[in-house]
């Protein structure tokens, strides 16, 4: 399930993907089936071509940068890029 709060913006080609597999021996590396919710806050805005994966929380009026993959939570008011999404700075909360 993605639950996508109110003014949020995303650009296009963007995926969250809410399931994936455990690492299994090796007859069969991908082994059984796991989901987890994608939450994103209000008032974010993700960029082009983003991948959100399984089980993260962007934050009210965090910005996520075009091209990032976004593998952990994004604090609230902070701006992520990157492939993995890594912190850049905090952004003003009182606009």
């Amino acid at each position: 399930m993605v639950t996508i709060g109110a003014n949020v913006r995303i650009g296009m080609r963007c995926t969250f993907v809410t399931g994936t597999h455990q690492i299994a021996g090796p007859k069969q590396r991908a082994g059984s089936e796991e989901s987890a919710p994608i939450d994103v806050g209000d008032g974010t805005w993700i960029g082009a071509s983003v991948t959100v994966l399984p089980g993260v929380t962007i934050g009210a009026g965090a910005v996520v940068a075009a091209g990032s993959v976004v593998v952990r939570d994004v604090a609230a008011h902070t701006l992520v890029a990157g492939v993995p999404a890594r912190f850049i700075r905090v952004l003003a909360a009182d606009q």
